[in-house]
């Protein structure tokens, strides 16, 4: 039987809880914005019902998307050494297009995508790059509050003090921030000197200006990425979100992948597989420095389980957390040694969330570009031919490069 955790409605915040905390943070987030009924019971619908007949009977078409991301700006003040977007010594191919900060949206734009969601009011998420660099971030939130959109904000943290009065008045309902260990690791991994020191300044702002206001959001969530370089101190991460104040705790098993899985990827799904499908691929799907290389090796999974496990037991009853993906202790070792391991063939997100890069394009994942919401309204791109076609064969079976992506199913 699964826990009440796992099932749509229990995923709904994105977080695991469990008893009293679930209460509490449920109930602040309600009060703060009563509209995330009507937006948590639509996602709960499609999630049981609607999602699940359209895979089955037209997997090419799909409900209203459940969230929306509006990805503001791919640069970045840090040089994440997990980092999936294009390493940061590469030469960005012009094809890519959501990589020039000369075609950044203007914020007219952005507000215009808030109008043709919020009749159905899906859950926004707000990020990057890094968001708090896009010049109109302020008035972005201000117009997605007073549109009354469940809106979370995922930012490195580094700028947050900066803005951390706006997103406690205005009532944003979750604030996450990344937070890898220590400060020597944090630093190192992230690529900045300081970067600690400024992350952890703005999660304070964030948490001492919400309890001065007498408020329960934004949530603060502190995210952690597994990896070789975290690994000795990633139990650290506990009591440091405990001494932030943090309402959740995100351990991400990091996303990554090969050079030899991803030359498979780039021979199975080639230009003319994608144009006999009816897709529009801006080759190679993948590019060889647009993903991470894992480093975690057969002797690092003892330490690494046991290291989950006390992790757990340290924040029980104190802080909740949750694992992406949330994997059992016999399945932390397929994911890291073995891309080839038969893990579900299935992936959902192409029905349930829409994400926009920062000129408009909607291009959902492997480089499948679909439109332009400058050109062309979001929601006819959501059905649009190109949309179905790649929900179509995405429901037929995964691709190599799908292996470790944190948007499929793993149990």
């Amino acid at each position: 039987m699964r826990k009440f955790s796992d099932t749509p409605l229990g995923k709904f915040f994105g977080f695991e809880r469990k008893g009293a905390s679930m209460l509490r943070q449920g109930l602040a987030l309600v009060k703060g914005n009563p509209h995330i009924i009507e937006t948590s019971v639509r996602e709960v619908w499609n999630n049981l019902v609607g999602v699940p007949l359209y895979r089955r009977f037209d997997p090419g078409g799909s409900t209203l998307p459940g969230e929306i991301t509006l990805d503001l700006t791919r640069r970045c003040n840090l040089k994440c050494a997990m980092c999936t977007q294009i390493r940061h010594t590469a030469e960005i191919p012009p094809e890519l297009s959501w990589y020039d900060s000369e075609r950044e949206l203007p914020l007219s734009k952005w507000i215009d995508v808030l109008d043709q969601v919020t009749a159905f009011r899906p859950r926004l998420h707000i990020t990057g790059g890094e968001p708090l660099l896009y010049p109109g971030f302020r008035e972005l939130i201000r117009e997605a509050k007073r549109r009354h959109f469940f809106t979370r904000v995922t930012s490195n943290g580094t700028l947050l003090a900066g803005v951390a009065d706006l997103l406690v008045s205005l009532g944003v309902e979750v604030v996450s921030v990344s937070l890898d260990g220590p400060e020597e690791v944090h630093d190192r991994i992230r690529g900045v000197a300081g970067a600690f020191r400024r992350t952890t300044a703005g999660a304070r702002t964030l948490f001492e200006l919400r309890n001065a206001l007498g408020k329960r959001i934004p949530l603060l969530a502190v995210i952690c990425t597994v990896s070789k370089d975290s690994l000795n101190t990633l139990k650290e991460t506990v009591p440091l979100a405990l001494a932030l104040g943090a309402d959740v705790l995100e351990v991400h098993h990091t996303f990554f992948d090969s050079p030899g899985n991803i030359a498979k990827h780039n021979r199975i799904f080639s230009a003319d597989r994608a144009r006999r499908r009816g897709m529009d691929l801006i080759l190679p799907g993948v590019l060889d420095f647009e993903y991470y290389q894992s480093r975690i090796e057969a002797e690092d999974l003892g330490l690494l389980q046991e290291t989950l496990t006390e992790m757990r037991e340290r924040a029980k009853g104190r802080l909740n957390m949750v694992f992406v993906p949330n994997l059992p202790r016999e399945l932390i070792g397929p994911y890291y040694l073995d891309l080839e391991y038969a893990f579900p063939e299935v992936c959902k997100s192409l029905w349930k969330s829409c994400r926009i890069y920062p000129d408009g394009s909607v291009a959902p994942c492997l480089h499948v570009y679909i439109g332009n919401i400058t050109e062309q309204p979001l929601l006819e791109l959501w059905n649009s031919p190109g949309m179905r076609a790649f929900r179509e064969t995405i429901n037929e079976g995964l691709f190599p490069a799908c292996a470790r992506c944190c948007s499929r199913r793993f149990t």
